[in-house]
């Protein structure tokens, strides 16, 4: 009579261990919960919540963000629009510019003289992003000033700046 609830217990020890070997091993992937060693393990390549991923298109050195495009592009400045939150953008943009301070307003954010990380010219450019419709509007300017042509003489000196040596207009019209 001692030996039925013996043999039971084992019997039921028996199919419990023999169910447990049967489980599957969980790997540090399956971890619910990760853990911060888990959170360092992830790919730097990867993106934030809200975060911006850089396209194809670069103006003076900065990388345009994917969602955005380029409108215009001149020889100093630049119109760039999309469909992003400001603040998206804001942040894209203070992540590859080297700046002083910024300011940040109810209606725009100016980074008044920034130096794009990278860029080896070293040029300053005032960058504004302001809300534009549902999207976001960026115009980049370059602040630098234009570097002087040598070799020049006054006359040509002159001429490149529309006038005469007098200091008269040069109607072009007349010229031809």
């Amino acid at each position: 009579m001692f030996r039925w609830p013996m043999l039971a217990t084992g019997t039921a020890l028996a199919a419990a261990s023999f169910a447990c070997s049967k489980e599957k091993v969980g790997t540090w992937d399956d971890d619910p919960v990760p853990s911060a060693s888990a959170a360092a393990r992830v790919p730097v390549d990867r993106l934030g919540p809200g975060e911006l991923a850089p396209g194809n298109d670069v103006v003076f050195g900065l990388p345009i963000p994917r969602r955005m495009r380029l409108d215009q592009r001149f020889e100093d400045v630049a119109y760039v629009s999309g469909k992003v939150r400001r603040e998206q953008l804001s942040n894209y943009v203070r992540k590859r510019v080297s700046v002083a301070h910024v300011e940040v307003g109810a209606a725009r954010t100016v980074f008044p003289a920034a130096r794009i990380n990278g860029d080896t010219t070293r040029r300053t450019y005032r960058i504004e992003i302001m809300r534009d419709g549902i999207g976001a509007r960026m115009v980049i300017k370059d602040l630098s000033k234009p570097q002087a042509v040598k070799g020049l003489t006054q006359p040509e000196r002159w001429k490149r700046a529309g006038m005469t040596p007098q200091g008269e207009l040069i109607d072009e019209l007349e010229q031809e």
